[in-house]
This record gives structure tokens, C-alpha cells and sequence, in this order.
């Protein structure tokens, strides 16, 4: 089985009161560096929230899967995610799942105080 390697890019933050949209590069090579094979691209990215051990590992059984993304999409919005949460996406094709990518801590900005409706 092939490994696949993946890497959150970039978190794109809307407007203060908006959601924050989980961004990453597509995967297009193994482990190794080489091009993924003929049959073995990627089918679907997993986003995982994780558990509450500060600091520590994303891992089973403290995350849960919160969404797919079919590929070649590579974003996900993070609309109804509590305030503060950590995240690691993984690639799937036919060979298995990647390794989690490196755990990302998103802490949206809080909502405009000073707004008033008139």
C-alpha cells in the first residue's frame, strides 16, 4: 500500500462574523515524493476534529469525523464548529487513508461587540 502525504495549507478567515473555511493542498504524491500512480489518486479528504488533550495527538478515540470532501475539492467550512477546536484532514483513495496532516487550531475572531441595529 502506498502512503500518501498531506499538508493543511492555509485557513482563510471571512469577515469577522463568518465561519473560518479550512483550506489545504491537493495531494498529488506518495510518501516518497512520486506522483501517485495510475488509479491511486485521491478520492476523498477526511476532516477530523479533535479531542481536548492540549497538545497532544489527534487520535482515535479522541477526534471524530466531522466531514468528507470529494476531490479535487480541498476546503472545508467550518460553520457550527464550537469557537476553538483543532483539526487534521486526511486523504483517501483505494489503497488506505494518509496519515493525519499536522493538527491545526483554528480560534475564529469573536463577533463585532460594538454592533448595534438601528
Amino acid at each position: 500500500m502506498r502512503a500518501l502525504l498531506i499538508l493543511l495549507a492555509l485557513l482563510v478567515a471571512a469577515p469577522a462574523w463568518a465561519a473560518p473555511i479550512l483550506t489545504w493542498d491537493p495531494v498529488t504524491t506518495g510518501a516518497d515524493g512520486q506522483p501517485l500512480g495510475a488509479g491511486l489518486e485521491v478520492t476523498v479528504y477526511k476532516v477530523y476534529k479533535c479531542g481536548t488533550s492540549a497538545g497532544g495527538p489527534c487520535a482515535v478515540p479522541d477526534r471524530v469525523l466531522i466531514g468528507t470532501v470529494t476531490a479535487p475539492a480541498v476546503q472545508f467550512d467550518l460553520a457550527g464548529q464550537p469557537n476553538v477546536q483543532a483539526f487534521v484532514v486526511t486523504a483517501s483513495n483505494k489503497a488506505g487513508e494518509s496519515a493525519d496532516s499536522v493538527k491545526y487550531k483554528v480560534t475564529p475572531p469573536d463577533f463585532p461587540k460594538a454592533t448595534r441595529l438601528q
